[in-house]
């Protein structure tokens, strides 16, 4: 099943960059004399989430999205995702605009498709 917090998700819906991401952060420079310094730690938040809802194969109702910009409009809200089992708890990605980028199947229908962006919060 999938859902954001009280909305139940097409199960069509797609994470785009499910596998895209590490939970590791590393850095790494080079001394004056040539050493390589690095520096290794584990990421506990901040995993991307964007999820498609395509053309092809899902169709976003317009109460679907309706309800996605009410959820996106309260901001710093986080919300639970439930996603095949996983759970996380997540906020919209308004850093990296737009958090919602829908649009009708075709002009003036009930259809939407297009992106939700995400990002784990904890």
């Amino acid at each position: 099943m999938k859902q954001l917090g009280t909305l139940i998700l097409p199960d069509s819906l797609q994470w785009m960059d499910r596998f895209a991401w590490a939970p590791v952060q590393q850095s790494a420079a080079h001394t004056l004399s040539g050493r390589l310094v690095y520096s290794v730690a584990p990421v506990t938040a901040g995993q991307p989430i964007t999820l498609l809802a395509d053309e092809n194969v899902t169709w976003l109702e317009a109460n679907t999205v309706q309800e996605l910009l009410t959820m996106a409009a309260q901001a710093g809200a986080t919300f639970p995702l439930q996603w095949e089992g996983e759970s996380h708890l997540v906020l919209f990605r308004h850093h990296d605009p737009p958090a919602l980028n829908l649009r009708p199947l075709w002009p003036h229908h009930d259809h939407h498709i297009g992106t939700i962006k995400l990002i784990v919060a904890k």
